[in-house]
């Protein structure tokens, strides 16, 4: 059986989308191979009676301009300029996130806004050290005490580990720029925004799903095979040199990007990896996502990209509100909100405990006066597998046998979220597949 094409892409989310996207611009002919019957994956935009919501609260930002060109010409006038900050739920009242002092100030009592002012002095004057884990690098941007109100407890939620086990990468760049320079500014002009805010995005009018459906559009279907999972990776002398999918049909294959999670792509090998290798993986966790979708007869919640949700005794992290990114994803007078639950395995996925999470959740929000009980149009729970590889402490080593072990593969090439282990964002994921593909085929 002759080689159907240059590349055989596994996975067809965002990070094997984009790679096929620059095969196709420079002309190497590609296969992808996706395991479910959509592409996207964690990035689709999925409907329910007539309301659009994204399966995350996606945003994209204009970091690397080249990639924001590139997505401007895929999206045409689909993509759009977004300015909607967001904003932390504390105490019954909002605080912009990154965090605004000028408005703390409105929710804690003085003795506690002066020991805030005083820490973030102190770190500015005399912290020097490298930060060692998630805890310490958000003691040394914003101090103990606002760390302790607003990030620690929240980011616990999120990952599932203390903040002490983590490393600083899950920030994601967002805790920069507050120093005494910035409060002085807030207390005086607290009108005036800060340097260390940013609610400005870009978002397609359609939904962030539509970045991969025109995609899609493209490079055509016919270079997609849908329920595709691959189930083994024949390896010969450091070379892949055929993929079974469907467990039977097999492709002889001449150089494979791997989108999949590192974990699983590391158990279909075959022959198996060193047994070292198998018992490393067992060590690799990602955090998976249940959304609670609320379809909602009113015209709008409130007017924030996305809601964060600190407090310990609040069982979920965030909520978005679809509409707030473009108007065009629910019936006019009419809104959505997507509210996230964090979880690591789904030991508990039967529908009656959908309905106790549901529940729980629309309970805790009419209490929080979002919205009543007689505007609730329609609910339901979308599970998100794999949403977040989990960065612990310590962890580099164990990646570094993994990775290394992968490397000795000449055909084999990882790009993506979950195939990397690292917290990337969508340019990020373009950047990355651009320069694979300039550096495998030009």
């Amino acid at each position: 059986m002759s080689k159907e094409a240059d590349i055989h892409i596994l996975g067809g989310g965002p990070a094997g989308m984009a790679s096929a996207y620059y095969a196709k611009k420079n002309n190497v002919t590609f296969k992808i191979f996706e395991s479910t019957g959509s592409i996207g994956v964690n990035c689709r935009t999925l409907e329910l009676n007539s309301f659009k919501f994204d399966t995350g609260a996606h945003r994209f930002h204009d970091k690397i301009p080249s990639v924001t060109l590139e997505i401007k010409k895929i999206l045409g006038d689909e993509l759009r300029k977004v300015v909607a900050p967001s904003k932390i739920y504390f105490n019954n009242s909002y605080i912009n996130f990154p965090i605004q002092i000028s408005e703390v100030l409105n929710v804690l009592d003085i003795k506690t806004i002066l020991k805030i002012i005083k820490e973030v002095a102190c770190n500015q004057i005399y912290s020097t050290k490298t930060s060692i884990n998630f805890k310490d690098y958000s003691y040394r941007r914003y101090g103990k005490t606002l760390s302790e109100l607003f990030l620690m407890n929240y980011s616990e939620k999120l990952w599932g580990l203390p903040p002490k086990m983590l490393q600083t990468e899950i920030s994601g760049g967002r805790l920069k720029g507050l120093n005494i320079t910035n409060i002085i500014k807030e207390m005086i002009f607290k009108n005036r925004k800060s340097d260390h805010l940013d609610g400005s995005f870009y978002y397609p009018r359609n939904g962030y799903g539509s970045i991969f459906e025109n995609i899609r559009n493209i490079i055509g279907d016919k270079h997609i095979e849908y329920h595709a999972p691959i189930t083994k990776l024949i390896h010969k002398n450091s070379k892949i040199e055929k993929i079974i999918y469907n467990n039977s049909k097999i492709v002889p294959v001449e150089k494979v990007i791997s989108t999949l999670p590192i974990t699983s792509l590391i158990k279909i090998l075959d022959p198996s990896p060193p047994e070292a290798i198998m018992k490393n993986i067992l060590k690799f966790r990602y955090r998976s996502l249940k959304l609670c979708v609320i379809l909602i007869n009113k015209e709008r919640i409130s007017n924030n990209a996305s809601i964060y949700f600190p407090e310990k005794n609040i069982p979920y992290t965030r909520m978005y509100e679809p509409k707030n990114r473009s108007e065009y994803l629910a019936p006019e007078n009419q809104t959505a909100i997507v509210v996230e639950v964090p979880y690591e395995i789904d030991i508990v996925d039967k529908s009656d405990f959908h309905e106790v999470l549901l529940d729980l959740v629309q309970t805790d929000l009419i209490n929080k006066n979002f919205f009543s009980k007689d505007d609730i149009i329609l609910s339901k729970i979308i599970n998100i597998p794999n949403a977040y590889p989990v960065l612990k402490i310590g962890f580099d080593e164990e990646m570094g046998i993994v990775k290394e072990y992968l490397m000795n593969f000449k055909n084999l090439y990882m790009v993506g979220r979950n195939a990397e282990f690292k917290y990337l964002h969508t340019h990020d994921l373009f950047y990355k597949s651009q320069n694979l593909i300039n550096q495998i085929f030009i």
